[in-house]
């Protein structure tokens, strides 16, 4: 059985991204498939805490939405041209990457010299 804190968090997460589509000049399709990238990388990461995950639960929503555009086009690209490629799709993969990638790079920004040597080809 769930535990009641974590369904009833998970039931406001949902009720709130649902409330958040209906907001005129938002695609419903993106705002859906935001939180589901989000909650795809929310569910994925074991080493945060809960407070930690709800906070990148909503980054990774708001990223989503905006990153949603390049993400579907960027995926255009790589398929056929006969498969249109929606935002909300965009926005799933764009909400799952956009935080993962952030979290990458301030781990690296730790120690720049790493990365620095990284990008002249000296260490693997």
């Amino acid at each position: 059985m769930a535990e009641p804190a974590s369904t009833s968090a998970a039931s406001a997460a949902l009720a709130g991204a649902s409330l958040l589509a209906l907001f005129p000049g938002l695609d419903a399709g993106a705002v859906l498939g935001a939180f589901a990238g989000a909650a795809v990388f929310v569910m994925s990461s074991n080493e945060l805490s809960n407070p930690k995950k709800f906070g990148f639960l909503c980054l990774a929503i708001v990223a989503g939405l905006i990153a949603a555009p390049m993400a579907a086009a960027l995926l255009a690209t790589v398929l056929p041209d006969r498969v249109q490629v929606s935002a909300g799709v965009g926005a799933l993969i764009a909400s799952a990457l956009v935080i993962k990638i952030l979290i990458w790079l301030i781990n690296k920004a730790d120690n720049p010299a790493d990365l620095l040597s990284g990008l002249k080809g000296g260490g693997k």
